[in-house]
């Protein structure tokens, strides 16, 4: 009897030391200027949850709801993309992303012990994004934008 209950006690101890859910990768990255902002929730670093750009004040968000989204995530040969599209009812209210890591300086900085027994992979790079214009006084589309970014994946 007093072994089920440490097997039982054993298992529940495994179990609960683990977050539910599948591992989140969460992106941040800035322009040097500090200007262009540009955030994603990537769950399993494979799709959107959500995601959102902002320039000078100027902002747009996307959910998974709001169109096509693909996410290629391939840290061992420092490969990480991100396009969304989004079409709204007409031309105009349609929007992009496409954002890249810049390969050569994509590095794993650190893992670091979160919450619990939790752990995230820390990862730095240059990345370059180039997407629909947020603010109205601009070209419809922005030039190419250079950004620091930060990639921390929960594990």
């Amino acid at each position: 009897m007093m072994k089920i209950g440490l097997l039982t006690f054993l298992i529940l101890l495994v179990f609960s030391s683990f977050k539910p859910g599948e591992p989140v990768g969460n992106l941040t990255c800035k322009s040097e200027s500090g200007r262009t902002i540009f955030t994603a929730t990537l769950p399993s670093c494979a799709y959107l949850e959500k995601a959102e750009l902002s320039i000078d004040d100027s902002k747009f968000q996307f959910t998974d709801k709001d169109g096509e989204a693909k996410v290629f995530f391939d840290p061992e040969n420092k490969i990480f993309t991100v396009y969304i599209e989004s079409t709204g009812n007409d031309h105009k209210a349609s929007k992009f992303i496409k954002f890249w890591a810049i390969p050569s300086t994509f590095k794993k900085t650190f893992t670091e012990k979160g919450e619990g027994s939790q752990f995230h992979d820390v990862y730095e790079f240059k990345g370059k994004l180039f997407a629909t214009d947020p603010r109205k006084d601009k070209d419809v589309n922005t030039p190419t934008i250079n950004l620091n970014c930060t990639l921390v994946y929960d594990l």
